[in-house]
């Protein structure tokens, strides 16, 4: 099997545990992930299958799309309901100013990922350091937020929702305590959904822990009717059709060259109405970055 499945995580289980559920369904296909999501967090979890694990990189750096909700007056050690309560305030923000805060974080904006998170620090996860109370630096960061919008605010419970679209490496649990800070309160995410990564959306996916099939057979019909095509995930990157004595050079690593066509610096080629090879197009003369090799029926 190659492809893509979108899958939703849901909360309370591990991205960890749902990649452990894919691979009982495609026990002779490489597995691969675009990036974690917390515990505490559900969403768009995109699995890479079989010759799909070669545009894993391709994917991490899409753009994402996240609700969050934000419980003012306190802040908590991991930044999320998960933590201990660590600090509180009475200043609470009103609605208009939740409202108006978000043109602030608009754009390149510079983020300390929480020390609760996955960065490795010499070799170590993060928050394996921070439960040991191991004294650690993390470096800041460069993000951008294409987009965030105040969804809704609920003076009552004194929590606001928004919606962001980030680029990759953004921690949702930061940019919430550094909107909470920046409108003189505290705060901490009590609610996080990944509604979209790439082309990936929450409409589309599939929660494989809510199939009900009466058979393994017939949940894993329905599991591999849900994949995407390995190559459906480049539908921005130029594509080349070629034929069977060019695909056969690029297999063997031989030099292509192709006439009259441009530059670019991101370029896949189609053989037989499948992906070929990524690589990139200079002075007509193309460069493999990775090349797809396909199984045929009954190969092992």
């Amino acid at each position: 099997m190659d492809g893509w499945l979108n899958l939703y995580k849901p909360r309370g289980i591990s991205s960890a545990k749902a990649v452990a559920v894919v691979k009982s369904y495609f026990k002779k296909s490489r597995i691969g992930h675009t990036g974690t999501l917390d515990l505490e967090a559900e969403g768009v979890l995109p699995i890479a299958i079989g010759q799909a694990t070669k545009l894993v990189s391709i994917l991490i750096n899409s753009s994402k799309e996240y609700i969050f909700t934000i419980q003012f007056g306190s802040q908590t050690d991991t930044g999320d309901l998960a933590g201990k309560i660590i600090k509180k305030t009475d200043i609470i923000p009103t609605e208009d100013e939740c409202l108006n805060v978000c043109h602030k974080f608009v754009g390149i904006i510079k983020q300390i990922p929480p020390i609760y998170s996955a960065l490795k620090i010499n070799g170590v996860r993060a928050y394996k350091l921070a439960r040991q109370n191991k004294e650690f630096e993390v470096n800041p960061r460069f993000i951008t937020i294409y987009d965030l919008k105040l969804l809704c605010y609920d003076s009552h419970t004194k929590r606001a929702t928004y919606v962001v679209n980030c680029s990759k490496g953004t921690y949702v649990r930061t940019l919430a305590e550094d909107i909470s800070l920046s409108l003189h309160s505290l705060g901490f995410v009590v609610e996080l959904r990944r509604t979209r990564v790439g082309i990936f959306t929450e409409e589309n996916s599939i929660n494989m822990f809510n199939i009900n099939c009466k058979t393994f057979d017939e949940a894993h019909a329905v599991v591999k009717s849900k994949c995407l095509k390995v190559e459906d995930v480049l539908d921005d990157i130029p594509v080349l059709e070629v034929d069977e004595l060019v695909a056969q050079k690029i297999r063997y690593g031989q030099q292509c060259d192709f006439d009259k066509v441009e530059n670019h610096d991101q370029i896949w080629l189609k053989y037989d109405n499948k992906i070929l090879a990524i690589g990139s197009l200079s002075d007509e003369s193309f460069k493999s970055s990775r090349v797809f090799n396909y199984k045929k029926d009954g190969e092992e």
